[in-house]
């Protein structure tokens, strides 16, 4: 990612997963991984990662936190 956005090479860290695994053991533990610096994976993947998930937001329009979200 690091030579990708910079041309730069750096030092991966971080056993990232390729597709999010969303919890899931299986997917967790067999899921295709990629090395990535912590800054990659704590910075731009996060964001890429949450931007592709639906937001959920309570009738007026709020976002809800996870565990809020399967309330009524």
């Amino acid at each position: 990612m690091c030579l990708e956005r910079t041309g730069v090479y750096v030092v991966a860290t971080v056993a990232d997963h390729v597709r999010p695994h969303r919890g899931d053991p299986v997917a967790f533990w067999g899921g295709d991984l990629q090395s990535l610096c912590a800054p990659c994976h704590d910075g731009d993947k996060q964001r890429e990662e949450l931007m592709a998930r639906p937001l959920t937001v309570d009738q007026d329009g709020w976002p809800l936190r996870r565990a809020d979200a399967d309330r009524p």
